[in-house]
């Protein structure tokens, strides 16, 4: 429990009932109020509608909210009637994420569907699972609170369809090997996209989408973005509400927390049969957005809310207590204005937080861009914390041992204390930082230069060797499911880690800080572990430009590259490694997969295109390498 404080709220003592109507709120991090809790939460919201409609010293709101709570929401739910609640909210469902990864009960049925219909079979098992789970709770919940005649309210949670999106990968491995058919008429529909023909990149999408069953992100978001340019909101919902559901069987990688579908219908249906009082923010945000699909302006990030959303949620909230206990019927939208709302200070805060924290689950640069806007519009203050920021993560000193770190802490903000010292990690952050000194300059503070001083002075590769694939660098590639084995910190139900890089796309993306004019040596070694459909080389580019073609090789093999002066630019060099299309196995590919779930391993859900244990870059003054040319100027040698 002493592990767990900081995921409640910080209350010492809970009174015995006293003359005040008593309101529990109970959820997860959503309910908690993330990136604003402690200094603004959605129960504070609740009490003071609740206390304009009863009278400040009439009614009290209990916050039994958890940060990570799952479905142990159940015998929380049950065990806070000893608190003789008037009423209970529960908002709850991000975090229920069915049966992947799977008991090892479950595993032997999970083979039989992945043999006989590819990954689709263990995806209906996993939303087959949840919906029945759902249905489970609400059952034993409102069974019991309806025995006890103690009014409940369900809030079903919504998810932030408009910007969150999960990272295009390749499709799992399909049946009949039909993955390079896959992912040409993806290159051709990102073609369609650019050239603004919007009717045959849907077409090639929906193409896609038939192929690997919408068991992929990639075609959804195309034909979500190709409604949405045609003027179709509904059908561009619809897409995107299938990509949020298409991830369910993945746990080969990290997935943000999310209500799913079955989940939302499974509680729209259950506690339909106990007549409890429920929100449903999905037709909330609907309604209040005049049919626009819910984004920035209500979420943070992929499901927490903005002070916007935590209002509009707990004025639903709030009319269905009155219903329920006071039998007042109060149109929601009256409530709005009466709740409360945090300081332009907390709110510069929570948005430089969501800031970093979308940048950190790899989302676009807009929107990152945007929540550092906010910060410095919200208070000029901000300013402080982000010059710190930008020296806390461009050191490479351990992120507790730097001064920036001790003078963060020093400005006393719990928001900035807990969410940036307690959860941030170093690494270099280049969309992130980017967005920073942008919105500096709104406040005519110029913090470029300094940043590129800094990266300068820490990490060019003419002062010291970088290893890319630490997770600082390789996490700037903006490949999340490459990064899963390095990362710093790990679910807990995944126990083993990979010991080298795996390529799960035809590109690989890396970064180096370098000097123009210096040139850089870079050593690789690397293997192609599956057949591949042509004798095509490995290609190594930086900043665009080819400098080493190697010889695909299936054990493996060192080569030095030398990256001449002229290819090598000031601050951030982009490398591409280019793999060859390798020959997909189909449904065999997944012949390895049930001993990985077994006993908790990755599972090698998608075909490897290359692999790499090592790959660094230093200074190529220190030693001439001498090869057959690839280009005018660039040479590769081999390494025994």
């Amino acid at each position: 429990m002493l592990q767990e404080w900081n995921y409640w709220a910080n209350i010492g003592r809970i009174e015995p009932k006293g003359a005040k109507q008593r309101v529990i709120l109970i959820g997860e991090s959503v309910a908690r109020g993330y990136l604003y809790d402690p200094q603004y939460t959605p129960a504070m919201a609740l009490e003071k509608i609740l206390q304009t409609q009863w009278g400040k010293n009439e009614v009290e709101v209990i916050d039994l909210a958890r940060t990570n709570q799952g479905m142990q929401v159940r015998e929380l739910a049950l065990a806070v009637l000893q608190l003789e609640p008037d009423a209970v909210i529960i908002f709850s469902g991000n975090n229920w994420r069915g049966c992947f990864p799977p008991q090892v009960s479950d595993v032997p049925y999970i083979d039989t569907l992945l043999r006989e219909e590819g990954i689709v079979g263990p995806k209906r098992y996993a939303e087959e699972k949840l919906e029945a789970e759902v249905r489970r709770i609400v059952n034993d919940v409102a069974s019991v609170y309806a025995s006890k005649e103690v009014p409940l309210v369900w809030i079903i949670p919504e998810f932030n369809l408009g910007d969150w999106r999960d990272p295009m990968i390749n499709a799992p491995h399909l049946l009949n090997g039909r993955n390079e058919e896959w992912i040409t008429l993806w290159e051709d529909a990102q073609r369609a996209l650019k050239a603004e023909d919007f009717h045959r990149a849907a077409d090639l999408a929906q193409r896609m989408t038939e192929i690997d069953q919408q068991t992929s992100v990639s075609g959804l978001y195309i034909l979500a973005e190709c409604s949405q340019k045609l003027g179709n909101l509904d059908a561009a919902r619809r897409y995107l509400e299938l990509a949020r559901d298409s991830v369910i069987w993945d746990s080969s990688k990290s997935a943000s927390p999310r209500t799913y579908s079955v989940s939302q219908k499974a509680l729209r249906e259950e506690t339909a049969k106990y007549k409890n009082e429920v929100v449903d923010t999905p037709e909330l945000f609907r309604q209040y957005l005049k049919g626009g699909i819910p984004d920035r302006r209500l979420f943070l990030d992929y499901c927490h809310l903005t002070t916007e959303g935590i209002q509009i949620t707990m004025a639903a909230a709030a009319a269905c207590v009155l219903r329920a206990v006071k039998a007042t019927d109060v149109a929601w939208t009256t409530l709005v204005p009466q709740t409360c709302a945090p300081s332009h200070e907390v709110e510069a805060e929570a948005a430089f937080l969501a800031a970093v924290h979308n940048a950190h689950w790899w989302q676009s640069a807009d929107l990152v861009r945007h929540y550092c806007a906010e910060a410095v519009r919200f208070s000029p203050e901000i300013a402080k914390v982000m010059n710190y920021f930008i020296d806390l993560q461009t050191r490479r000193t351990p992120m507790l041992m730097c001064k920036s770190a001790q003078q963060v802490s020093e400005l006393g903000s719990p928001l900035i204390q807990h969410y940036l010292l307690r959860y941030n990690y170093q690494q270099l952050d280049e969309i992130l930082l980017g967005g920073v000194v942008q919105a500096l300059k709104q406040l005519h503070i110029e913090a470029q230069a300094r940043l590129d001083q800094l990266r300068k002075e820490e990490h060019s590769v003419a002062a010291r060797d970088t290893d890319l694939l630490d997770y600082y660098y390789c996490s700037a590639g903006g490949q999340p499911q490459e990064v899963v084995w390095v990362l710093p910190r790990r679910d807990r139900l995944v126990r083993r880690e990979s010991h080298f890089y795996k390529a799960y796309w035809l590109k690989s993306k890396f970064v180096f800080i370098g000097e123009a004019g210096c040139p850089v040596k870079l050593q690789i070694t690397a293997r192609v572990p599956n057949p591949t459909a042509s004798n095509d080389p490995v290609a190594i580019e930086v900043n665009g430009n080819i400098v080493a073609r190697i010889p695909t090789a299936r054990e493996w093999e060192s080569w030095e590259v030398r990256v001449p002066p002229n290819a090598v630019n000031d601050g951030i060099n982009d490398v591409i490694v280019s793999w060859p299309m390798p020959e997909f196995p189909g449904k065999t590919g997944y012949l390895g997969v049930i001993n990985d779930l077994a006993e908790g391993n990755i599972p090698e859900f998608f075909c490897i295109f290359g692999e790499i244990h090592t790959f660094t870059a230093s200074d190529g003054r220190k030693v001439q390498i001498t090869a057959p040319e690839v280009s005018s100027e660039a040479s590769v040698v081999g390494v025994q």
